[in-house]
C-alpha cells in the first residue's frame, strides 16, 4: 500500500514541479525517500540553508511562473527559510512549502524536542506559516497532507501569486492510504488548477484607450507584474502604438528593454530623472503591475504624483492593489498582458492621428538632456575603485541573452542607476523585503535553469558573507555563476543612514573573498586597480566554472546617485 508521502511525491510532478530545493530534516526526512525514489522525475536540490533553498524556489517561481517546492524541517523552515518565503510573498512569487511539526511519536502534548504544533512547550510554526504565506494547512492525516498539498498549489498560482504551506502532524507523513481511500475523493488535478486569471472587461478596456488617445504628455509605469506575466511583447505593442514612455519600479526593472527609445529606467528617489522629470509632468499615467509603493513615489510625494491634476489608470492582478496608494479614474483588475494586449486593440479601433515618429525623437532629445544612464563616476580612476566604475564594465559586458541578479543594499542602487538592461526580462532583483543576500541562492537557481546562459550576480561583501555556503552550493552543482562583489568592508547602506562616526556597528576587515571562493572550488578574483577590473571581468565570463571577482570598492554613499 503506497504511503502518503509517495502520493504526495506524484502530485507535485503531476503538478509540473520538477525541483524540489531545501534540507532534509525531522519528518521530511521520510518525505525525500519519495523523493529520492522519483529522481528521473523531480530533482531534490541539497541547498547548505533553508533561507538559500527558499530563495532558488522564488527564483524559480519568477523564470517559469510555476511554483517549485521547499521542503525542511518546521523549526527552520519557520526561521532560516522565512527570509526567501517573505520575499515571495511580497514579490507574488509561487512557493510550494511542505514541512513539519516534529512532533515526534505523536507527543505534541508532551513537549517533544523540536515540537512546532503551538501546544505548551512548542512554538507556533502554524501562526508563523499563515503570517507570510497565501495560504497553510496543517494535515493531521493523510488525506489531509494530499488534499493540502493539491490546495496549496492551486492558491500559490491563482490570483496573484505567492507561497502556501502545508504543515505535517508526525502521523499524517508515513500513513499508508490507497488514493481511491483518499476522503474526499481525489479528481484530476489539471482539473482544480484550470483557472484563467482575471482579464479586463471590454468597456475598461474602451476606458483606457480613450484616456491614453486623449492624453498630450501619457507616461507608463510598470512593476514586478508585468515580469510574473511576461508581458514584454504587450507592453512594448502599446508604448510604440501609441509613442508612450515607460519607467519602472525598481522591481520592474528590464520590464521594457532600457535600451529601447521609449524607455526611462527606474523611477523614485534614486531613479532616472527623466523618469522622474517625466512622470511629474504627465498628463495620463498608466500603471502596470506595481501598486506605487513609497520607495518607489518619493515616499508618496504630493510634488511627483498627483491625482488632482493627473489622470491614473491602474492595472494590477490583485484587486487590493488598485487604488491602494493613490486614487484613480480606472481600476481594473486583470492580468497584465491581457489587459494591455485588449487596450492596443481598442486603440487601433479608433484609428488616433498621432505623430508617434515625433513623440519618440522628443523622448529621446528628453533623455540625452537628462544625463540617462550617465554619471562621472562611470569612468572614475580613483582608488580604491568607484562602484559605479564596476557596474559600468560590467554593463559593457553583458551580453542580451544574459540574465542579470541583483542583490540588496548599495550595490544594488548602483547596479539599479546604472546598468543598462538589453531586452526586457533580463533583470531580476529582490524588493519584497530585500533582505541581504537573496541575489546569491536566486542566482544559483537561474543559473539551473538556464544552464547556457551567462549569469551574472551584481552583490556586495555584506551580502556574499551571509551566504558563503552557496559558493560550495555552485561547485557541487557545476553552475557556473558570475559573482561580482563591491567590497568595501562595510554595511553601506546602513552607514550611510547612520552617518558618520557610527561606523563601529557597520564596517569590518576586508575580507579576501576570492580565496575563499578558490577553497570551495570556485574561481577566484582579487581586483584593487582599475585597469585589472575589465580583464578580471572578462575572464570570469569566459569561464565554465563558477566564479568570483571581489573588486575593492570605495565607500560611495548611495546618495551619490540622486
Amino acid at each position: 500500500m503506497p504511503k502518503s508521502t509517495e502520493i504526495v511525491a506524484d502530485t507535485l510532478i503531476e503538478a509540473g514541479i520538477d525541483y524540489v530545493f531545501g534540507m532534509p530534516g525531522g519528518g521530511m526526512m521520510f518525505f525525500y525517500n519519495a523523493i529520492l525514489e522519483r529522481n528521473d522525475k523531480i530533482k531534490a536540490v541539497l541547498a547548505r540553508q533553508e533561507g538559500a533553498a527558499s530563495c532558488m524556489a522564488d527564483m524559480y517561481g519568477r523564470l517559469t511562473g510555476r511554483p517549485a517546492a521547499v521542503v525542511g524541517q518546521g523549526a527552520w523552515i519557520g526561521s532560516n527559510a522565512a527570509f526567501g518565503i517573505m520575499e515571495a510573498y511580497l514579490a507574488g512569487s509561487p512557493m510550494l512549502i511542505i514541512t513539519d511539526t516534529s512532533d515526534y511519536a505523536n507527543l505534541a502534548l508532551h513537549g517533544p524536542y523540536q515540537n512546532a504544533t503551538g501546544d505548551y512547550g512548542a512554538f507556533d510554526l502554524p501562526s508563523i506559516m499563515r503570517s507570510m504565506t497565501k495560504f497553510t494547512t496543517v494535515a493531521s492525516n493523510a488525506s489531509e497532507f494530499i488534499h493540502g498539498v493539491r490546495l496549496a498549489l492551486k492558491h500559490s498560482i491563482t490570483g496573484k501569486p505567492g507561497p502556501a504551506a502545508v504543515i505535517c502532524r508526525w502521523n499524517s507523513i508515513n500513513d499508508e492510504i490507497e488514493p481511491e481511500n483518499v476522503t474526499p475523493k481525489l479528481f484530476p488535478l489539471e482539473k482544480h488548477l484550470n483557472v484563467s486569471p482575471p482579464c479586463i472587461s471590454d468597456e475598461d478596456a474602451k476606458k483606457a484607450a480613450d484616456i491614453l488617445i486623449g492624453a498630450k504628455n501619457p507616461v507608463i509605469i510598470v512593476g514586478r507584474g508585468v515580469h510574473a506575466a511576461k508581458a514584454y511583447d504587450e507592453l512594448l505593442d502599446l508604448s510604440m502604438t501609441l509613442g508612450i514612455p515607460v519607467a519602472t519600479s525598481y522591481m520592474g526593472k528590464s520590464g521594457i528593454p532600457e535600451t529601447n527609445d521609449l524607455a526611462l529606467g527606474t523611477m523614485g528617489i534614486v531613479g532616472q530623472r527623466a523618469a522622474n522629470e517625466k512622470i511629474a509632468g504627465a498628463d495620463v499615467i498608466l500603471v502596470v503591475g506595481t501598486c506605487l509603493a513609497p520607495e518607489n513615489t518619493k515616499m508618496l510625494a504630493p510634488d511627483f504624483i498627483n491625482p488632482d491634476v493627473q489622470k491614473i489608470v491602474q492595472i494590477d492582478i490583485e484587486p487590493l492593489n488598485v487604488a491602494w496608494t493613490y486614487p484613480v479614474d480606472v481600476g481594473i483588475t486583470s492580468d497584465a498582458g491581457l489587459a494591455l494586449s485588449r487596450i492596443v486593440v481598442k486603440v487601433r479601433e479608433k484609428g488616433p492621428k498621432i505623430d508617434v515618429s515625433k513623440r519618440v525623437e522628443e523622448v529621446k532629445k528628453f533623455k540625452a538632456e537628462h544625463g540617462y544612464f550617465a554619471h562621472d563616476l562611470l569612468t572614475s580612476d580613483e582608488s580604491p575603485i568607484s562602484p559605479a566604475r564596476v557596474v559600468g564594465e560590467v554593463d559593457k559586458l553583458v551580453k542580451k541573452d544574459d540574465i542579470v541578479v541583483l542583490d540588496t543594499g548599495n550595490n544594488r542602487i548602483f547596479f539599479k542607476k546604472l546598468f543598462k538592461s538589453k531586452r526586457a526580462g533580463q533583470v531580476f532583483a529582490g524588493g519584497g523585503v530585500a533582505g541581504m543576500g537573496w541575489g546569491i541562492p536566486a542566482a544559483l537557481a537561474a543559473q539551473m535553469l538556464n544552464p547556457k546562459r551567462r549569469v551574472i550576480c551584481g552583490t556586495g561583501d555584506g551580502c556574499m558573507m551571509m551566504m558563503l555556503h552557496c559558493l560550495e552550493t555552485a561547485s557541487q552543482y557545476e553552475l557556473a555563476v558570475n559573482f561580482v562583489v563591491l567590497n568595501n568592508s562595510l554595511l553601506g547602506n546602513i552607514n550611510d543612514f547612520m552617518g558618520k562616526k557610527k561606523e563601529l556597528i557597520t564596517e569590518y576587515r576586508e575580507v579576501d573573498l576570492a580565496s575563499t571562493a578558490k577553497s570551495m572550488g570556485c574561481m577566484g578574483i582579487k581586483v584593487k586597480d582599475h585597469k585589472d577590473l575589465e580583464p578580471a571581468l572578462k575572464e570570469a565570463m569566459e569561464s565554465d566554472r563558477p566564479a568570483l571577482v571581489d573588486v575593492t570598492t570605495a565607500r560611495t554613499p548611495h546618495f551619490t546617485m540622486m
